[in-house]
């Protein structure tokens, strides 16, 4: 199996997550109007999920202005020129790809603790988070393309167990018109920063479909978990 990656450079980089903390906060901004209170679970959800984005393009910025004029690779001693380089490209790589992975697995248990929430305020959680995301979705009548979108965000998010790697029978799962081949013992071919931007753009429209559904929007408040926890920090 050949995977082919395309370059993308650190500040076209930025970009991209710059696009997509503005993106978000659209969204954030279009739920004001129901004045929920801060430790709604669904002010919570917004107030985490842009601040992850923030820390993602504080990050990305840090390796456009100072890499790789650090003090621990000044450090180093290369034999040659090209030594040098072939180093400092596999790091920011391993780097780059580091950042896209942890954000987009931090804002997915974000999501999945709001959509717990969110069902188990509506007597629809069950063990499963993909029978629970189905549940909802048919529970507050919104697009049932959703369905398809869980199963493909679901099964993306497993193969954080195994390096990368779909280990269960091979599947085909089709959204929005585009098929997405999860074949077995082989890692995700489609996987890409646009790729991850693009489900967690879905996840901003999934939570927005839930929070202006009937049900929900009309709930005064819904709690979040973390409510009536205080954090003290010590010197």
């Amino acid at each position: 199996m050949e995977l082919k990656h395309y370059a993308t450079t650190t500040p076209e980089l930025l970009e991209i997550y710059k696009s997509l903390s503005r993106q978000v906060l659209i969204s954030f901004k279009s739920i004001n109007h129901y004045l929920y209170v801060e430790n709604d679970c669904r002010i919570h959800f917004y107030n985490c999920m842009t601040s992850e984005i923030e820390t993602a393009v504080l990050l990305v910025d840090l390796l456009v202005e100072i890499y790789p004029n650090i003090s621990v690779i000044r450090e180093l001693n290369f034999q040659t020129e090209i030594e040098m380089k072939i180093y400092l490209n596999n790091k920011l790589s391993i780097i780059a790809n580091n950042i896209r992975e942890n954000l987009f697995h931090r804002i997915f248990l974000r999501f999945e603790s709001f959509a717990r929430i969110i069902a188990k305020d509506q007597g629809k959680e069950q063990y499963s988070l993909l029978q629970t995301l189905k549940n909802l979705i048919t529970h507050l009548n919104i697009d049932s393309n959703f369905q398809d979108f869980a199963t493909l965000l679901i099964f993306t998010r497993n193969t954080v167990h195994s390096e990368g790697y779909h280990t269960k029978e091979s599947i085909n799962i089709n959204y929005n018109g585009v098929e997405y081949q999860f074949l077995q013992n082989k890692p995700l071919a489609f996987f890409n920063i646009e790729f991850v931007v693009y489900l967690i753009e879905e996840i901003d429209r999934f939570v927005l479909a839930i929070i202006n559904s009937d049900k929900i929007s009309k709930k005064v408040f819904i709690s979040h978990i973390s409510t009536g926890i205080t954090n003290t920090f010590i010197d």
